[in-house]
């Protein structure tokens, strides 16, 4: 049988407690949970935002389209919330985040497919296509570019600044169409499902004003 020296022997305590320590640390840097968060893709209108044209008159403007109009190439939103943190303005200079929260997919992709349903709810089925499209869509390349697009959790209000631009398809002699559009909405509820609900109000909004832009 081997024995344990004695300088072993009143080094053990030591040893153990150092492994309880161990032990406690590594259950401390445990992985928080996470929540997944998304965009509402049926998003309740805003009170005062544009409102779109009877379903009949759009369904008569676009009775001749067979193939899709104008593709959709992704959203642009600022470098700071080209991540799946999900961020918030605390201060005018300064941003934060909900802990224990992230964006399921990044949010330039999760606004370009909410609004590219949205769309195509106001005209007829395939008028619209994201990028890429199986064909070349007579009507050209729509951009939506958020120039601003921040909650202001203080004080409850998602503020907007949006440029959209209609590039004209390759040898067309039509010139570009642009739009802007500045925004203000109030977010009902101080959590990260009322910021992603208040972004989808705001981005729905401005699907039906370019809508009634580019409709014959």
């Amino acid at each position: 049988m081997r024995t344990v020296s004695p300088a072993w022997r009143d080094a053990l305590p030591k040893v153990a407690c150092v492994a309880l320590c161990v032990a406690l640390v590594g259950c401390a840097s445990a992985p928080q949970e996470r929540r997944w968060l998304s965009l509402p893709l049926d998003a309740p209108p805003s009170a005062a935002a544009p409102t779109s044209a009877p379903a009949s008159s759009v369904a008569a403007a676009s009775t001749a389209r067979a193939t899709p109009q104008i593709r959709l190439q992704r959203v642009q939103i600022p470098e700071y919330l080209q991540s799946n943190r999900v961020r918030f303005r605390d201060s005018a200079a300064t941003l934060a985040e909900w802990p224990g929260v992230r964006w399921a997919e990044r949010l330039e992709i999760g606004l370009t497919r909410h609004l590219g349903l949205q769309l195509a709810e106001l005209g007829q089925a395939g008028w619209i296509c994201a990028d890429p499209c199986s064909t070349v869509p007579a009507g050209g390349s729509l951009q939506l570019n958020y120039v601003v697009l921040d909650h202001d959790r203080p004080a409850a209000r998602l503020h907007a600044l949006a440029q959209w631009t209609l590039i004209p398809p390759p040898g067309s002699a039509s010139a570009s169409r642009q739009g802007q559009w500045r925004w203000s909405e109030t977010v009902l509820e101080d959590t990260p499902a009322g910021q992603a609900a208040a972004m989808a109000r705001v981005n729905a909004a401005i699907a039906r004003d370019i809508a009634q832009q580019l409709r014959p």
